[in-house]
């Protein structure tokens, strides 16, 4: 008897064990995906928020060096990334902003930098002993190559110390520079207009090009282009007891659904397959359910939104708990990857 007493101690310690790493094991393994976070722990968009402010200290940092910071332009474009970044609403959001703006920002101070160079070329040059006297034209090419400083002067307009302060000058110094041009004129100078205008095309591409990967967030976010990430799947089951018009999902619980998942911060939503956009309809024609005037499969209705799933899914036990009281079922499954459609006509 005792002998049994002690073996049914070890068989309950050991269930005791067992369900104790199983539970650390489930623990663990929410950890990793993501489902579960300690006190106080950052969650995934907060940190993207922290790298991005990192990223905007490296960026000052670059401006700085390059003695450009103070300069309204690089404060600008540096102000409008850390509004965008307090304005996005998912850590894949912050990483696209800084890819982009990584870009950006060392355009505007690489080309402010390069304003700098010349406007100090120029002024240097402006302030040459022989220029009052000199009457003619002439251009005067500067530029920055692996063996420092060269200048060509095919007249000899400058003096041989204009020359030596240019050469010599620390901000003229610093990594290879493309080419500056000056033009002397009757002893005026001024720079040659061709480097200017290849500046404002640059500029002008890189806006571009900004202004593209822009527009196609904008257009994922309006449903007129793919959009993928992760999010939830939500199932809706009509009661399987009843008959009556009110055992059945209507088009008023999908859209309660629906609006519930975009106050939630879903970036994107589909119904049966269906991308929902501004001008999108949800609406019963009959026993038919229609969205974007198409007919959907039904029972369940299939609803997919992009975005956190742990808050998308929060959003929707309201709604759960007052459709169970007619017997009607919601379903949600948190998914690492979801694919939306772009919106079709």
């Amino acid at each position: 008897m005792k002998k049994q007493y002690i073996q049914s101690g070890f068989i309950h310690v050991a269930v005791l064990i067992m369900i104790s790493l199983l539970l650390l094991n489930s623990f663990l393994l929410a950890r990793t995906v993501g489902y579960v976070q300690l006190p106080g722990e950052l969650s995934k968009t907060d940190l993207a928020r922290e790298s991005a402010k990192m990223f905007v200290d490296y960026g000052e940092q670059l401006a700085r060096n390059a003695d450009v910071l103070n300069t309204s332009i690089v404060r600008e474009v540096i102000a409008q990334f850390k509004y965008e970044v307090e304005r996005a609403a998912t850590a894949e959001d912050i990483v696209m902003l800084m890819s982009d703006y990584s870009i950006k920002i060392q355009d505007v101070i690489s080309r402010e930098q390069d304003s700098k160079r010349r406007d100090t070329a120029l002024a240097l040059i402006a302030r040459d002993p022989k220029l009052p006297g000199f009457r003619g034209e002439a251009v005067i090419s500067i530029w920055k190559g692996q063996e420092g400083v060269r200048i060509v002067d095919p007249t000899e307009t400058l003096t041989d110390q204009t020359k030596e302060t240019v050469i010599n000058h620390p901000l003229l110094n610093g990594p290879s520079w493309s080419l500056i041009e000056v033009s002397v004129k009757d002893g005026q100078v001024s720079l040659m207009t061709s480097r200017s205008v290849l500046d404002k095309l640059r500029m002008l591409e890189n806006d571009k090009a900004n202004l593209e990967r822009r527009l196609k967030v904008v257009t994922s976010l309006a449903g007129f282009s793919e959009i993928n990430g992760a999010g939830i799947t939500v199932e809706m089951y009509d009661s399987g007891t009843g008959f009556s018009s009110i055992d059945i999902v209507h088009d008023r619980d999908v859209r309660d659904v629906v609006n519930e998942l975009f106050s939630a911060g879903a970036r994107g939503i589909s119904v049966g397959g269906q991308r929902l956009v501004a001008t999108s309809s949800i609406r019963c024609a009959g026993p038919i359910i229609l969205v974007n005037q198409k007919p959907i499969a039904v029972d369940p209705i299939v609803i997919k939104a992009v975005g956190d799933p742990k808050v998308l899914a929060s959003s929707l036990e309201f709604i759960r708990a007052e459709l169970k009281e007619f017997g009607i079922r919601i379903e949600v499954l948190p998914e690492d990857q979801i694919i939306l459609p772009a919106y079709s006509e």
